[in-house]
């Protein structure tokens, strides 16, 4: 019986795959799952479930721990990892205490568990002589800005915060190579920030949903007198908040800004590697000084 894969089926068809008590089968007559011993008398409209054990479940948080870019997080789930006794309840207990992680989680086990399900039903479309339908899964990165909030750069609440961010990241700097050269990482990095003037700050900062500070990006004209040019000068994302997709949705709102003042070249002379292509795909061109955008023309 050819059955539509309606989104309360899709969940049901998940929710039986994590219950490692019972088995299931699908009435694709009902719609509905009835228990595995239970006796039919219409074969044609019961279909066994995607197989899901608990080793697919440990496998599930080893990619997303390989995948997440949150270093303390990231740090604490890999040992629960390899703790190896109460690795599922442990995780649970662990990831709590890094909401934004957690909620970047369950998007993440919902996509792939999903994509196991489409796969599923693929197959069974293949076996009625049907085509294959694409995957459609939400990006957990695109609903960032539902957990965060990315609003203009506001000197008198923000100074003092982004302050101490970019201290912050210059002792990072000052501790990622030994002696003088961790100490130029760190100047030159105070320098490109201290570069912004008072009457010229722009930019977005990032707030969480309880208004605590996570990340900002400033830009300032270049050369000082420039009304078509500016170079960032400040971007950073707090340590707990990194790896979320933070720093993409900043350089996004920055580059909307930009475009609606009138903006033309957006310089940046220093990016973390890991944005690049971000940058790439936004259309920024990579030169001997960094990334240069012609907002005009992109």
């Amino acid at each position: 019986m050819i059955f539509e894969l309606t989104d309360s089926i899709a969940q049901s068809v998940i929710f039986a795959m994590e219950n490692q008590e019972e088995s299931f089968l699908l009435d694709a007559k009902t719609g509905s799952l009835i228990p595995a011993e239970t006796e039919s008398a219409d074969e044609e409209t019961i279909y066994s479930l995607p197989s899901w054990t608990s080793r697919d479940g440990y496998e599930l948080l080893e990619s997303f721990v390989s995948e997440l870019h949150v270093q303390n997080a990231k740090a604490d789930l890999r040992n629960v990892l390899i703790a190896g006794r109460g690795v599922f309840r442990n995780f649970k207990n662990v990831i709590k205490g890094y909401p934004e992680v957690e909620r970047k989680w369950h998007f993440y086990k919902e996509k792939q568990m999903r994509l196991r399900v489409m796969d599923w039903y693929n197959a069974l479309r293949e076996s009625w002589g049907l085509a294959s339908l694409p995957d459609e899964i939400e990006e957990y990165d695109d609903l960032i800005e539902e957990d965060f909030d990315f609003r203009s750069y506001d000197t008198l609440q923000d100074r003092d915060c982004v302050t101490q961010g970019v201290d912050a990241v210059s002792k990072e700097y000052e501790k990622s190579a030994e002696g003088e050269l961790g100490q130029a990482y760190a100047a030159l990095w105070n320098l490109q920030c201290k570069h912004v003037e008072k009457a010229n700050e722009d930019g977005f900062v990032c707030r969480t949903s309880s208004d605590d500070f996570a990340g900002c990006l400033l830009v300032s004209p270049l050369p000082s007198c420039a009304k078509e040019t500016v170079q960032l000068t400040t971007l950073f994302v707090k340590e707990n908040y990194r790896g979320l997709g933070i720093a993409r949705t900043l350089i996004s709102f920055c580059m909307t800004r930009l475009r609606e003042r009138g903006i033309r070249w957006f310089i940046i002379t220093r990016i973390p590697q890991i944005l690049e292509p971000t940058l790439v795909r936004s259309g920024f061109t990579k030169t001997d000084f960094g990334f240069v955008a012609d907002l005009k023309n992109s």
